[in-house]
């Protein structure tokens, strides 16, 4: 089977992103697996402390001729590798032809995990980062961050801070890479398939060359809505959930003159670039 990797800022319609990839019955995309933060840099540490035994027993008892060498980096990448696969065939089928994984903080990671799997796709979807502030303190708000969502508190300063900070590194980061590696990536915006739910699922699906048959991306699209999702309608706002609204916009009440000028200051040049208006 084929791999493929999501990933985005977090906040910024990722989860979707997968439910959407995850729907087509030939594609399995789960999330969220932090294969390289929460598996390999651990492992990296665990191996890097057993070729130092190994350097240490071979120098105290074996006089510099140990029977095992250390551990190198393609033995290290084809353990890391096996960990991923074995993982993301987990929930595949007969019918299903590319694995996948979200994790937004793969925008950090595109080298390693293409090093591991060459042939892989990536998928990334970038939002307006104004949206994202503000989804970004809905999700501050229910983990408890009780003044996220209150202009001028500590807690909104540093949620929109954050928020203008992570979405420029992993834009950067993933720009970078992408100009590196030509058709390796497919980015979408998140404005685009709001607008455009079956168009941006229709170029989703044939950047993998599965089917994108009319009926199948139909009911792909109905199975991913905000409604099927929630059982709300679209606008109906729900502060405990994670998805919390739906719809665009959000910003221009929920933001303050200060705040949109800090996203504007930070990270106007690449909101240009993506063609997000001012």
């Amino acid at each position: 089977m084929n791999v493929f990797f999501a990933c985005g800022s977090a906040k910024s319609g990722t989860t979707w992103l997968q439910r959407i990839l995850d729907a087509h019955p030939e594609v399995c995309c789960s999330g969220e697996g932090h294969f390289v933060d929460r598996f390999s840099v651990p492992a990296a540490q665990v191996v890097n402390a057993y070729n130092r035994g190994l350097t240490n027993d071979g120098r105290m008892v074996y006089e510099g001729r140990p029977y095992y060498q250390g551990v190198d980096q393609a033995e290290f990448d084809e353990i890391v590798r096996g960990f991923i696969v074995k993982r993301l065939h987990a929930r595949a089928d007969n019918r299903t032809r590319w694995v996948g994984d979200k994790t937004p903080a793969y925008t950090r990671h595109l080298k390693q995990l293409l090093r591991l799997f060459p042939e892989a796709r990536i998928f990334h979807i970038v939002r307006d980062p104004r949206e994202v502030a503000v989804s970004r303190m809905g999700h501050s708000l229910r983990a408890g961050a009780s003044e996220a969502m209150t202009p001028g508190a500590e807690q909104y300063r540093q949620t929109i801070e954050g928020a203008v900070r992570l979405w420029r590194e992993a834009v950067t980061a993933v720009d970078a890479f992408a100009h590196e590696h030509p058709g390796v990536v497919h980015e979408l915006r998140y404005v685009d398939l709001h607008a455009d739910p079956r168009g941006e699922a229709e170029k989703m699906f044939g950047f993998l060359g599965v089917s994108t048959a009319p009926a199948l991306i139909e009911q792909v699209v109905a199975a991913t809505s905000f409604e099927a999702l929630t059982g709300r309608p679209r606008g109906q706002e729900d502060l405990a959930s994670f998805l919390r609204k739906g719809v665009l916009g959000d910003w221009k009440t929920r933001l303050d003159a200060e705040s949109v000028q800090l996203i504007h200051e930070r990270c106007g040049d690449l909101m240009r670039e993506k063609r997000f208006a001012a």
